[in-house]
């Protein structure tokens, strides 16, 4: 039995949302839920912030 990782970081590399899925599970199909976890604090008041304003993802199949 094998797992993944999905790791979602702002542009600093600050770990923003995490996903543990099992090793058989395509990345694609996670990529939704992972940037649905996706919750950055605004300072003073405010809901936080989910919708990031651009996406990068890695290639993880050829």
């Amino acid at each position: 039995m094998t797992t993944k990782v999905h790791l979602a970081c702002d542009g600093k590399s600050r770990p923003l949302a995490i996903l543990v899925t099992p090793g058989q599970r395509h990345d694609s199909i996670c990529a939704r839920t992972l940037l649905e976890r996706i919750r950055v604090p605004r300072t003073g008041l405010g809901r936080p912030r989910c919708r990031p304003a651009h996406v990068i993802a890695d290639k993880a199949y050829s």
